[in-house]
């Protein structure tokens, strides 16, 4: 009995060995060798053709080392058994979607040029351009800062839903601000690129007729949206031309002659120097189908770098959190796909988007950074009436998503549209230039006439339309994140946390908040906004905020509760619409300033449920609109305080508590900030720091906005 029951054991164990398949890919390897660790591929899209030939699990080992890409590594209907492609983690393998420049030649006092035959002979173009891992800007004027509109006039031509879809404008500009522009023939007036900048978003759009010493441009594509036009006091800069090539860093592509320009940097030396131009819009393309959802993928241990984008014929419309830009990598019909402890660095638009029917994957431990637009999107910016198709049960965790925004600065650290029961977990989300994680995607109530959000239209295009709907994104959860050093003061209507129309179920706690710098209004930590709904804001730290540690735009029987909110700039919390059914529940709350507004807007006529706060001034008395506090007592919260939170050293931004005796009072539970962030080794949690040069740039910028 005991050696039939060996027998089976070994035949288990020999059937399992032989059931796996591991293959070797190496940058000296060769696609025509077997695979074998003597003798390995040389790319991943050869290593995947062995799954057709492995019954269980293929096991991919990629060598350090670089790999260029010449076309995405595309997974569709390609893999038919689990697939694990792993990397050395003390030396990641890079895959590089971009050809490398070198050969320059000085041609000035600072200017040096390298020639690029594809450019010449092929129309090889590109947008983005990198020396030694750091973006350069592409030529722009002003240097710093922007210009400002002094006029506008705009003819449809093509109507629309609420704009039109085909449009004519004619912008009025101080003759002096286009300076640069004097002297440039047709053809080199129509590579000039303009960036307006609205409140939330942005118009990117090529010169169609410029008359320089007039102070008109004219542009063509779609009609200006009435809740961001481009009008008098809107600011922009000009890039995309040559004779904005003034300063070092920016660079600049002729491609009549296929010469790139480029201005070095103080220390860099192009003799040595790793400079890189994206060929490739996508690093991996991973698609199934409603049938057969692809599946069980992990990726592990790898460097991706170097992703294009290419601004559209007609330039980039106005678009909240860049919604409908392309990623790196993109998902549609997958399961079970993980990155764990991958890199995706230096991109033209958003790092992941998980599309359509997109469920149970993973992206852990992974370093986001250099972003074109965002980090991660989940689900689809346009509605789908089917519940099938809706991405759920996803997991963003204990990643860094940094430096993003570059390119579209109204990207979005983690972007969740039309997704439900996702979690976005003990991640690290800084430097960005607008809102850090958002949820939602609907602007107003369920099924009510005036809901409105994204629907794809017959011809492939998303417009903003008005139609009864459900919100999908429910059930979503944003927890344990370290969210900070957001806006840098060049949008304006931005959260750290920012959440749309009705979303029961979801939970937004123990998240730690600071340094949203808004450039006008709207530099919130947590916002609930148009028709939030059913959302809870619990046990989160959040200060230093422009506009306050929170506001609602509007919604009903939200949760905020158990919050610290301290310092913000102009007020401490902020409630907009008074509407019949209650707004929010508001306890348990500590507000601390040092100055600003206490509770700004409508509070003492809202259906508010608040009770049990604890306000402190350190500079002053609390202010609630025309009412003292005993007063405000009365009419509000019968049970609030107005004492010393006893924190070690807020000014400091120490939270801890030196004494528990003035929180007792309001029933607050204390929550431990040491689990926020990122966890593991000391290296990656101080691979989440941002440099100091960076925090001391966005002081001195924070100086000038928070004069306006």
């Amino acid at each position: 009995m005991k050696n039939a029951w060996l027998i089976a054991i070994f035949a288990s164990v020999s059937l399992y060995t032989s059931a796996q398949k591991t293959v070797y890919v190496s940058p000296s390897g060769n696609d025509s060798w077997t695979g074998e660790q003597h003798k390995p591929f040389k790319s991943l899209h050869r290593a995947l053709e062995e799954n057709q030939k492995c019954p269980d699990t293929l096991f991919i080992q990629v060598a350090s080392g670089d790999y260029l890409l010449d076309k995405p590594l595309d997974l569709s209907a390609k893999v038919t058994c689990p697939v694990v492609v792993r990397g050395n983690k003390d030396n990641m393998p890079r895959f590089l979607g971009a050809i490398r420049i070198h050969q320059w030649e000085k041609c000035g006092d600072r200017m040096y040029r390298a020639y690029i035959p594809e450019v010449k002979l092929y129309g090889y173009s590109f947008e983005q351009f990198f020396v030694n891992g750091k973006r350069a800007q592409l030529a722009r004027t002003p240097d710093k800062d922007w210009f400002y509109v002094k006029g506008y006039e705009e003819y449809p031509y093509v109507s629309g839903v609420r704009s039109a879809n085909y449009a004519t404008q004619k912008i009025k500009l101080d003759k002096q601000d286009l300076s640069s522009l004097s002297g440039l023939s047709a053809e080199e007036l129509s590579d000039v690129r303009f960036r307006f900048y609205h409140k939330w978003d942005i118009t990117q759009k090529e010169v169609a007729y410029a008359c320089p010493d007039s102070g008109f441009v004219y542009f063509h594509g779609g009609g200006m949206k009435p809740w961001n036009p481009i009008s008098q006091g809107s600011r922009y800069i000009m890039y995309g031309y040559k004779a904005a090539l003034d300063k070092p860093g920016e660079w600049f592509l002729d491609k009549s002659e296929g010469y790139v320009y480029y201005i070095p940097r103080e220390g860099e030396d192009l003799s040595v120097a790793e400079c890189f131009a994206p060929t490739l819009h996508q690093w991996i393309i991973a698609k199934g189908n409603r049938e057969t959802l692809l599946k069980d993928i992990r990726f592990e241990n790898l460097s991706f770098q170097y992703a294009a984008y290419s601004m559209p014929k007609f330039g980039n419309e106005p678009m909240q959190a860049a919604a409908t830009v392309e990623a790196a990598v993109e998902l549609e019909y997958v399961k079970n796909i993980r990155f764990v402890n991958c890199e995706m660095l230096h991109t033209g638009g958003y790092a992941v988007w998980l599309k359509t029917a997109c469920s149970d994957n993973v992206i852990d431990h992974c370093y986001l950074a250099d972003l074109g637009a965002g980090g991660v999107k989940i689900g689809s910016p346009w509605y789908i009436n089917d519940s099938t198709l809706v991405c759920k049960r996803n997991v963003v965790n204990n990643s860094i998503i940094t430096h993003a925004g570059s390119e579209l600065p109204c990207g979005v650290g983690v972007a969740v549209f039309h997704a439900s029961d996702n979690r976005i977990t003990h991640n690290e989300i800084s430097d960005l230039r607008y809102s850090g994680v958002s949820v939602g995607w609907v602007w107003g109530y369920n099924n009510s006439d005036a809901v409105w959000t994204n629907v794809l239209m017959k011809d492939g295009t998303v417009d903003f339309a008005q139609t009864p709907l459900i919100s999908q994104a429910v059930r979503n959860l944003v927890a344990y994140n370290h969210i900070h050093h957001i806006g840098w003061g060049e949008l304006s209507d931005m959260g750290a946390v920012y959440t749309l129309g009705e979303s029961h179920g979801t939970r937004i706690v123990h998240n730690m908040i600071h340094d949203v710098l808004s450039y006008d209004y709207g530099g919130w930590g947590l916002y609930t906004d148009e028709g939030s709904t059913g959302v809870e804001m619990s046990s989160n730290l959040v200060y230093r905020c422009k506009s306050g540690g929170f506001h609602q735009h509007y919604g009903k029987e939200n949760k905020i509760e158990n919050n610290i909110f301290a310092f913000g700039h102009y007020y401490q919390v902020q409630y907009t619409r008074v509407e019949d059914h209650q707004s929010f529940s508001f306890k348990h709350n500590i507000i601390l300033q040092d100055k600003g507004e206490t509770l700004a807007g409508p509070w003492e006529n809202g259906k508010i449920d608040m009770d049990y706060n604890l306000y402190w001034h350190l500079n002053g008395s609390p202010q609630f609109g025309k009412h003292s506090f005993s007063e405000w007592k009365k009419l509000k919260e019968r049970h609030s305080v107005e004492m010393d939170p006893g924190f070690k050293d807020a000014v400091n931004d120490d939270f801890r508590f030196a004494s528990m005796k003035a929180v007792r009072k309001i029933h607050f539970k204390p929550f431990d900030l040491t689990e926020v962030g990122v966890y593991g080794s000391s290296e990656w949690k101080e691979k989440a720091r941002m440099p100091e040069e960076s925090l001391e740039l966005f002081r001195e910028i924070a100086k000038v906005r928070l004069k306006k």
